[in-house]
């Protein structure tokens, strides 16, 4: 009987140490990603709000041993309090432009819709007056995508 309830015991202490692990290396690796660095990112287009309170930033990124992954990542940054979020990634090679107005943040690509993975379509953040704000962001293929250089 002890070994039995033993036993069971067990099997939810390890279910429960799987089940926190994931969530873990999801969190490192999917909601809080490496900020992009020189080695890994190059800059290709930064938009900031009139106020200059948010900023959307384009990287080109090749990450990972020999380079697995290569791809966009949009991240957004807030100066003030230094706060980085990224926002999307996309193994798509083509073309991008941000475009930033009216809290809303357009990211046009020539690649498929399907080629993008958005976080989320909605983010918060705060104003120059520290008032909290919503920025939308919407992604395109209008067609008029910029690839870097070509500007």
């Amino acid at each position: 009987m002890l070994k039995q309830i033993l036993l069971g015991v067990s099997a939810i202490i390890i279910t429960v140490i799987v089940i926190l692990g994931s969530a873990v290396i999801y969190q490192k690796t999917t909601m809080q990603p490496d900020l992009p660095h020189e080695e890994d990112c190059e800059i290709q287009q930064i938009v900031t709000t009139d106020d200059g309170s948010l900023e959307a930033h384009s990287y080109w990124c090749e990450r990972g041993k020999s380079t697995q992954w290569k791809g966009y990542e949009i991240w957004l940054h807030e100066p003030q309090p230094d706060k980085w979020q990224r926002i999307m990634t996309t193994e798509h090679e083509g073309c991008i432009k941000l475009e930033l107005a009216d809290q809303k943040l357009e990211i046009n690509h020539d690649g498929k819709r399907g080629d993008m993975f958005l976080v989320e379509p909605v983010f918060l953040f705060n104003d120059a007056q520290g008032v909290s704000q919503s920025l939308s962001v919407q992604v395109s293929i209008r067609g008029d995508a910029v690839c870097p250089g070509s500007e």
